[in-house]
């Protein structure tokens, strides 16, 4: 009975400890599955500093770090601290060449704040510049951080003697752009919740799969709001699902439960204009739940979505069989109304094969538009206002950054992560809500890194093909859901004969009658490029050819003349050109006698 209240008793000051925590910092996080170690945050701009605390079930010595961008400890900024038998504190700045014990950093640039070791867990409070211009320090950016950790249940031996850790691991967070928790309301007293889940499906043995569910949502009375979207995940499939998107839509009531291979002929016609269109949920591999800032809701009823199509995909390269899976999102709900509605608008570059990444790129850049082609006509005058987003690539992509246009002149980027980590695809808030008005253009840029390819990478489904997305929270909302650019096929054929004639892609028909051939890309993908000539070619046609904007409404209703239309006018943003004086022609030279 005794060990019992003891241990009640430390539940409940660990539980203090971290509402206290909580209610002292802007963001925290927990760095391991068991949340033995927590992580609090505030960043501080005006000061260019970042406040962190650390809560951890030990009573022996903790470290954490910042990795270079990899999530290993070769090359990492550390600190280790404790609180020795006496009470005495102790935070040491280190740096970590190897996987051995960090060095001692002779400039020291963490400032410990605070310390105490209480009813097995140590707390440690601790400041730093974002840049703090030693050499063993790494800056602190925007975008993705690696964080690694480590702590053991003993202090050091000495202050530079250390036993071994007992537990270790990383931990990717957008430090900058996480919703403060200030933001995050309760939940109101009449909330309520829905789930939408895959029909326990079988899932194909193939390396890609994606399947559409067709779900009517719950009468409400006029329109409720959608405040919060969690993942329902099925356990140990973590590895399977890859992206989960829900989309609005209206489609005949005999259609509901319908659960199919989105792209085999069981698809009924009736729900194909639904993928890709409207989206109202996002998920994606290493994201979480998502909450919804105090003034906006996504409308559900009246005003907003009544049937939804849920399009999940499977990520399969083993070719395992005999898998079911009945993951899906569950959405909380209601009927206090807030301020506006929200949506949520797709930008970036259209998935087809004639999106091409050369092998062998360490910084090979795609960029997609939407221009005031698109949004002159369909934005109200006031404009729509930013306040986060979603991007999105595959495993080659690095770098994603949206820049903002406004009469032909760039504003400060609208959202932007350079060191994008497919793993873990959070939705990210904006610090600071971004007006955009009619007649504004976005440019979606996406860099990749394909030095490990032997062969060309294209825009497609599979999570070894590339995307360049990026899903966009704004309000009030409006009819626009979809504002991306393609590249003209038409374009690219002469380009794509070429490259066969050279024989760098296997044998293929000529395309018919300006139609692509269904086997488009499993031909491109299969090519290669190098690094002469034809990649010189891709890089001008790449900057000189012609986008088309596709402008669509939910169901894919065309919002501009033609779907898709030649843009007349738009900012063009100039891919690639690190590669300039790699095709500057050399200056003559002549032979001399010794």
């Amino acid at each position: 009975m005794r060990l019992y209240v003891a241990v009640l008793l430390i539940l409940a000051c660990s539980t203090a400890a971290a509402a206290t925590l909580k209610e002292s910092y802007d963001h925290f996080v927990s760095l391991d599955e068991e949340q033995n170690y927590m992580m609090y945050w505030t960043m501080n701009d005006a000061a260019k500093t970042i406040s962190i605390a650390v809560a951890v079930k030990t009573t022996g010595w903790i470290g954490f770090g910042i990795s270079p961008y990899t999530g290993r400890m070769p090359g990492s900024d550390t600190v280790i601290g404790w609180v020795d038998m006496e009470g005495k504190s102790y935070l040491q700045d280190r740096f970590a060449p190897t996987r051995d014990v960090p060095l001692l950093d002779t400039q020291q640039d963490y400032n410990l704040i605070s310390a105490e070791e209480k009813n097995g867990m140590t707390i440690m409070k601790f400041s730093r510049k974002y840049n703090t211009n030693d050499t063993k320090d790494l800056a602190i950016e925007t975008g993705t951080t690696r964080l690694i950790w480590s702590y053991n249940d003993v202090d050091p031996v000495t202050p530079v003697t250390f036993t071994r850790h007992k537990k270790q691991g990383t931990r990717s967070v957008n430090l900058f752009t996480t919703l403060p928790e200030s933001d995050k309301p309760p939940l109101p007293s009449d909330v309520q919740h829905f789930d939408l889940h895959n029909p326990n499906v079988t899932v194909p043995a193939r390396d890609t799969t994606y399947w559409c569910a067709a779900f009517k949502l719950p009468e409400v009375n006029d329109t409720a709001h959608i405040i919060r979207i969690e993942p329902l995940i099925e356990k140990r499939h973590e590895g399977l699902v890859h992206h989960i998107l829900v989309y609005d839509c209206v489609f005949d009531e005999s259609f509901i439960g319908t659960s199919h291979d989105c792209d085999s002929r069981n698809m009924p016609q009736g729900l194909r204009s639904c993928r890709g269109a409207t989206v109202i949920g996002a998920w994606a591999v290493g994201g979480g739940p998502i909450s919804y800032p105090a003034h906006v809701g996504l409308p559900l009823g009246e005003r907003g979505a009544r049937y939804v199509v849920m399009e999940t995909h499977y990520d399969n390269p083993l070719l395992k069989s005999g898998m079911t899976d009945s993951s899906g999102m569950r959405f909380y709900y209601t009927h206090q109304l807030r301020k506006y509605d929200a949506g949520v608008l797709e930008i970036g570059q259209a998935t087809s094969p004639f999106m091409v990444i050369p092998e062998d790129q360490a910084n090979w850049q795609v960029a997609g538009y939407c221009s005031e082609n698109c949004t002159r006509g369909n934005l109200p005058s006031t404009g729509i206002k930013f306040f986060g987003g979603m991007l999105h690539t595959h495993l080659t992509g690095f770098s994603v950054v949206a820049k903002h246009y406004r009469d032909g002149k760039e504003l400060p980027e609208l959202i932007s992560n350079r060191h994008y980590d497919f793993n873990f695809q959070e939705t990210e808030f904006l610090r600071k809500e971004v007006a955009f008005l009619p007649g504004d253009q976005l440019t979606l840029i996406c860099t990749y890194n394909s030095k490990s390819r032997s062969t060309i990478t294209v825009g497609g489904i599979a999570t070894r093909d590339e995307m360049c997305l990026a899903y966009l929270l704004y309000y009030p909302k409006i009819e626009l859901a979809v504002c991306f650019s393609l590249n003209n096929y038409i374009t690219y054929l002469g380009y794509f004969r070429t490259l066969r004639e050279a024989g760098r892609t296997p044998p293929y028909n000529n395309f018919g009658q300006g139609q692509p051939p269904p086997y488009a890309w499993q031909v491109i993908r299969n090519g290669t490029i190098g690094k002469g000539k034809y990649l010189k070619d891709l890089y001008e046609l790449d900057n000189v050819s012609p986008p088309r904007q596709y402008c669509a409404a939910r169901n894919h209703v065309s919002l501009q003349a033609a779907n898709p239309m030649d843009i007349p006018k738009f900012v063009r943003y100039q891919t690639n050109v690190y590669l300039e004086n790699a095709f500057a022609t050399p200056p003559a030279t002549t032979n001399q006698a010794a």
